[in-house]
């Protein structure tokens, strides 16, 4: 059997738990469609229906119409409350603050993955990790309470910034202690598509922004005493050059997997050892300008870094696009879920049985149809629709609206495939010393493109097609550096800088 290959120990399944609960916590990344949910309302009494709201479509002329109607404001059921509804941003000046709000948040993802990539490699995976799960928890709660929007928007950047922690901290801590033929499998079945169903079973419990703030953050508390459990990595702690402690962790992998530690250092490897632990090693710092070491580390850092950006814009600015699907907003949101949850097993099916299906295939024909997806809706939304119409996605027929919205969840499934290529490319191809650095280096440039995806939500009041378009347009410039730069890393082994192998230390402890 294909699980019999992958020697998984109960070690390894603490390690894909702590992995899935750190997707749990990352779940925040799709917090703004709910938060920023825009609740539906009528003008009872108004004179002119072709002014009320079966009769205007852009976001300008809703607003028109609610503040000629303020007295008379009628809000449907709301699926969710949201931050919108409560502060008053649905229209007038502060109907921009809920964007901005988003962008705070994914700001504080920008700089996390920055400040907590340098600090993961260089006090270690295990402390970094728990510290930055143990911020974000709290500080995700303590924004349930935000009596403002601003307050809110700035507690939502510290959640933002926690999050690049588990991104690129926690998922190289994660990489580091699995062996090489369980990368596939851990992005297959613990998956972020899992993960986003019960982020959204917990908002459609509590579908309240202040309560699920808190709830979907205390989902992943779990995570944290279990990483105290596990050892840290020994592959971080060889390229530190701390053998005693490398050797140590091995122990703790081998007693919680259940296996013996068999293998013993030889007589003079011992001395080398007992010598190494005596003498006091000035450790260096590394930094983003280590990645410019040298021609092909910077090559690679450039590639890889521009298609997590593709990856990180098309993502996002689908997922923030979605409530303005047609549909019931949950059924939108637990079907993208999972399919994407249920998708990724195929992936793990042709890694295992189909040898030649590389890294470099799965992020090619991924990104090939999501082009073709995305330009398939942006073709619709310009040509189906009616002239009146083509302004306004809710006033397309229902046959339409399904149409859009079944191809923008294949178009979801299929970029969550570019992630995986991305993700494993990044991991697999940093040398030790600059693994975390190198993941976030390319997790910076995915945040500048969640960055831009709010915006582009907003653009699709004005013009529905536009987030298709950009997403198109940025896809096909990273398919071609794909074809012509993205160098294969599937099964090498994780290497330090000096080209020396350390897999042996985090694969197995006998």
């Amino acid at each position: 059997m294909a699980l019999g290959r992958l020697n998984i120990t109960p070690f390894h399944c603490i390690v894909f738990a702590i992995w899935q609960l750190g997707l749990l916590f990352g779940g925040q990344q799709i917090f703004p469609i709910f938060f920023n949910y825009e609740p539906k309302w009528t003008c009872e009494g108004y004179v002119d229906d072709d002014l009320n709201k079966d009769g205007i479509c852009s976001k300008s002329e809703k607003c028109e119409l609610f503040a000629l109607c303020t007295e008379n404001i009628t809000f449907e059921q709301t699926p969710f409350h949201s931050i919108v509804e409560e502060f008053d941003l649905l229209c007038g000046p502060t109907a921009y603050y809920a964007t901005i709000v988003s962008s705070f948040q994914f700001a504080g993802v920008l700089v996390g993955t920055v400040v907590y990539g340098h600090v993961g490699d260089h006090f270690g995976r295990k402390p970094v990790s728990i510290f930055g799960l143990t911020v974000g928890i709290l500080f995700a709660c303590a924004s349930g309470l935000s009596p403002s929007w601003l307050i809110y928007a700035l507690l939502r950047f510290v959640v933002g910034s926690s999050v690049g922690c588990v991104l690129v901290v926690v998922y190289t801590y994660v990489v580091e202690l699995i062996l090489p033929e369980q990368r596939i499998f851990l992005r297959a079945f613990f998956n972020w598509g899992f993960g986003r169903v019960i982020f959204t079973f917990i908002c459609y419990l509590l579908p309240n922004w202040r309560w699920a703030s808190a709830a979907t953050a205390l989902v992943a508390l779990p995570a944290i005493p279990l990483i105290a459990f596990i050892p840290e990595s020994p592959i971080w702690y060889e390229s530190k050059k701390r053998y005693k402690e490398m050797r140590e962790a091995q122990r703790k992998i081998a007693r919680i997997g259940g296996k013996r530690m068999t293998v013993q250092l030889p007589d003079k490897d011992a001395t080398i050892e007992k010598r190494q632990s005596i003498i006091s090693y000035p450790q260096k710092i590394y930094s983003m300008k280590d990645l410019a070491t040298n021609r092909r580390l910077a090559g690679k850092t450039a590639v890889l870094s521009f298609l997590w950006f593709t990856a990180s814009l098309s993502s996002y600015a689908s997922d923030l696009n979605s409530g303005n699907l047609g549909g019931d907003f949950y059924e939108n949101q637990f079907l993208m879920g999972a399919l994407i949850g249920i998708s990724k097993m195929l992936i793990f099916l042709l890694d295992t049985y189909v040898p030649r299906f590389s890294r470099r295939l799965l992020h090619q024909i991924s990104q090939a149809l999501v082009v073709l997806t995305f330009a398939a809706i942006m073709v619709i939304l310009i040509w189906f629709a009616s002239p009146n119409d083509r302004n306004c996605a809710a006033q397309q027929s229902s046959t339409i609206n399904v149409l859009v919205v079944a191809i923008n969840i294949l178009g979801v499934v299929l970029i969550e495939y570019t992630w995986d290529a991305c993700y494993l490319c990044g991991a697999e191809g940093f040398p030790t010393e600059l693994r975390a650095i190198g993941v976030g280096t390319c997790s910076l440039m995915a945040r500048v493109g969640a960055l831009l995806a709010p915006q582009m939500t907003y653009l699709a009041e004005l013009w529905p097609p536009a987030p298709f378009a950009a997403v198109s347009a940025v896809g096909l410039a990273s398919l071609a550096l794909s074809l012509l730069f993205v160098e294969e890393t599937k099964g090498q082994p994780l290497t330090s800088t000096t080209g020396t192998t350390a897999e042996e230390s985090a694969s197995s402890p006998n």
